[in-house]
């Protein structure tokens, strides 16, 4: 409901879900510690316990809050998901429960009660209406890749942009029929009176415990199996507007993050073609697109070269038709040296990681796009971003107009800190007036 007055992304609201639960629990123990220290003091504790309901129901209550404050700590909740999960609504009624006994009817208490209620299950009501109704059922197609991904492909006529993420139930009880799970979409949609057919939804899901535990023991067993499936979204993402202004866009990923840069690439790539309509256009000039993807596992690596392969040459036929084709360079950093998968170059020399740098070895140069790897060695994202606005301002110059930059980044939490970081800093530039846009859109693993 606040996304749809403000306009902004569900997800981008769950950090004042989180701030607001733990100034509430630190509230509560403010309320609460004084009450037991005077009577402790007075001499009437026991008494207050046995008299008065407001002891014994307050102290459910904050046990609790407790409990929802302590396990969703990320830390905590990352490692016990699927388990806080199941409990986190049960433990919020008991909570809501106790709260409304220890309030006790005191002043306009009711009234907030009510009017929470109302707002919550407008909101439910909504949510599955949109779920049952919207979409319809789907048939989703579901396979274990060799780099241990699961991926899920959804033929649809629904529209989305590159980044966005949609709630997925599967119609199966071993998959958890009653509840939802968002995944982000990692294909850019396409017209299918151009392509024949309907546009694909493609997910890359990194499989754990829980329902993509079960899913990739599904997709072992009977590969390439159908499951019907229910939607709903798509939220989030970034906006066609600002892909199509970009004059320099930088995807940065890292692991199962891979998926997320695809649909970037994928945007971005279509929006050179031909067909793209003119209002997604811009003024003719050489676009950059920068592709940084990293990862520990080899057999990940051998995957997104593949992927990120076929894309780039595919477009690099129509470049040459294109006044807004993309000049492409992509590296792929791969910190963990055992078990190596990829041949290449890269690994004829005995390399030797230097300050967390170590030379690349290029596997493909062609017209338009040039694909690096690095060996034990992760990607300087600070100085990488530095260098793309400053390259951006240097163009800008050479053009005579400022150029807009994209920063799109999708990885564990430290990959996205230090994006975040070095973006905050190289605002300096904005304000200089040295670009005149620098965007960052964020994804994180988790919630």
């Amino acid at each position: 409901m606040i996304s749809g007055v403000t306009g902004i992304p569900h997800e981008k609201l769950q950090v004042f879900h989180r701030w607001t639960s733990y100034a509430m629990f630190v509230l509560a123990l403010i309320h609460t510690f004084p009450y037991i220290i005077f009577h402790i003091w007075k001499g009437d504790m026991m008494h207050q316990w046995k008299t008065s309901v407001v002891y014994w129901t307050g102290v459910a209550a904050l046990i609790s809050q407790t409990y929802l404050t302590v396990m969703s700590l990320p830390s905590i909740r990352n490692r016990f998901y699927e388990f806080f999960k199941a409990t986190h609504i049960f433990v919020a009624v008991v909570f809501v429960v106790f709260f409304f006994l220890h309030c006790d009817f005191r002043l306009s208490s009711w009234d907030y009660f009510i009017a929470s209620g109302v707002i919550y299950f407008l909101s439910l009501i909504a949510s599955h209406i949109r779920t049952y109704l919207m979409h319809g059922i789907h048939n989703a197609t579901v396979e274990l890749l060799p780099s241990g991904l699961v991926r899920v492909a959804v033929p649809s006529i629904i529209k989305w942009t590159p980044g966005q993420h949609v709630f997925v139930r599967f119609l199966t009880s071993d998959l958890h029929l009653l509840t939802a799970h968002p995944f982000t979409i990692s294909s850019a949609c396409r017209n299918p009176d151009e392509i024949g057919k309907a546009s694909e939804l493609v997910f890359y899901i990194k499989p754990r415990r829980g329902v993509t535990g079960r899913l990739r023991a599904m997709a072992s067993k009977s590969p390439g199996c159908t499951k019907k499936i229910l939607m709903e979204g798509p939220y989030g993402g970034v906006s066609e507007p600002h892909m199509a202004q970009f004059d320099t866009i930088l995807v940065i990923a890292g692991g199962s993050g891979g998926g997320f840069s695809l649909a970037m690439v994928d945007e971005a790539l279509r929006l050179t073609g031909t067909n793209a309509p003119a209002s997604e256009k811009r003024v003719p000039s050489r676009r950059t697109l920068q592709i940084v993807f990293s990862t520990r596992d080899h057999a990940m690596a051998d995957w997104y070269i593949e992927e990120i392969e076929s894309r780039l040459s595919e477009s690099t036929m129509l470049s040459a038709k294109s006044e807004n084709a993309f000049v492409t360079a992509v590296s792929v950093h791969v910190t963990d040296q055992r078990g190596s998968g990829i041949s290449s170059a890269s690994e004829s020399d005995d390399v030797k990681s230097t300050a967390g740098k170590a030379p690349p070895a290029e596997i493909t140069t062609t017209g338009s796009f040039s694909l690096n790897v690095h060996r034990n060695a992760r990607p300087d994202i600070p100085g990488l971003v530095a260098r793309t606005v400053a390259m951006a301002h240097v163009q800008g110059m050479h053009l005579e107009k400022k150029q807009r930059v994209g920063v799109l980044v999708c990885g564990p939490a430290s990959m996205l800190h230090d994006t975040r970081n070095a973006t905050a800093l190289a605002q300096a530039r904005v304000f200089g007036g040295e670009v005149e846009e620098l965007y960052l859109h964020t994804e994180p693993f988790v919630w």
